[in-house]
């Protein structure tokens, strides 16, 4: 490394170990609110600046990064301020718009956590008042899958399930493609819902049961069974929760929203006064010029 490199280096990490220290010292006497930065005018003090990294999940050895990207963004800030960019009438009309929406957003997300309550008993009532829903209507097969590029690899990893490693956590360490973020669960599917291979073995397993390693075109492949649904069983209440609940919520946040407005409209007085036709067809064909 070369000596400016090495200086830079330095600097940087003496500026975070000043930075943390400061930290440190604001956490034990929260009394005391010292500037840690200016830009110009602007101050950022430590009390806010620790609110707003735990708001954005940071963590206390992040501070340096935090200091640096709140000092270049007051530098752009005022830059477009003395460029009057403020003062577009566009940009007022989009931040007054951005305002509005998460206001909205900040009132419907407080009253639905107060008036949308979901039980138990709720979800397990609407599960068998549409049990018919649920039906199970050909044969399907729920699997989780490790799909490696060699062979090689594929066995060490069929070795570590034998073994009584999770197949999941197995996916998460060897496996490639798109489900390995999922641990390897592939869900229900019915056949002719994914390749050949992996249907002919899966639809052929028993529950709870590991496959050997075969070889697709996409690669190698161990299935493991997690559950089987015939056709003309139900799925099981514990697999359809989630989708009931997000149904019931979505039902529940709807009436609670009709009734908010209704109960705004009787409390504050509206009045909406709609041009004739052609006023605002004539208005809006001015503004597209």
């Amino acid at each position: 490394m070369r000596r400016n490199e090495r200086m830079r280096s330095i600097r940087h990490r003496s500026g975070a170990i000043i930075l943390i220290l400061l930290f440190m010292v604001c956490g034990k006497r929260s009394a005391d609110d010292p500037v840690i930065a200016r830009v110009g005018d602007a101050v950022l003090r430590s009390q806010e600046m620790r609110r707003k990294m735990a708001w954005e999940g940071m963590r206390p050895e992040q501070i340096s990064e935090y200091v640096d990207r709140w000092v270049n963004r007051e530098l752009l800030v005022q830059e477009a301020r003395r460029q009057n960019l403020d003062q577009d009438e566009n940009l007022r009309w989009e931040l007054d718009l951005v305002e509005k929406e998460f206001l909205v957003q900040k009132l419907l997300e407080q009253t639905f956590a107060r008036s949308v309550q979901i039980t138990d008993g709720e979800i397990e009532a609407y599960y068998e008042k549409n049990k018919e829903m649920y039906l199970v209507t050909e044969d399907e097969v729920r699997a989780s899958h490790v799909l490696t590029e060699t062979r090689e690899e594929a066995n060490l990893a069929h070795q570590e399930i034998t073994a009584g490693m999770e197949i999941a956590d197995v996916a998460r360490e060897r496996s490639v493609g798109s489900f390995r973020d999922r641990g390897g669960d592939l869900g229900f599917f019915r056949r002719g819902d994914t390749i050949a291979e992996i249907e002919r073995v899966a639809f052929a397993l028993r529950e709870g049961s590991v496959s050997r390693v075969f070889q697709s075109s996409h690669g190698f492949h161990i299935i493991k069974v997690v559950k089987k649904r015939r056709q003309g069983s139900y799925k099981a209440l514990q697999n359809v929760r989630d989708e009931i609940l997000q149904h019931l919520r979505v039902t529940k946040e709807r009436s609670v929203y009709r009734a908010l407005i209704s109960q705004l409209q009787n409390n504050t007085k509206v009045e909406v006064i709609v041009p004739p036709q052609s006023d605002t067809v004539d208005s809006v064909r001015a503004i597209a010029r």
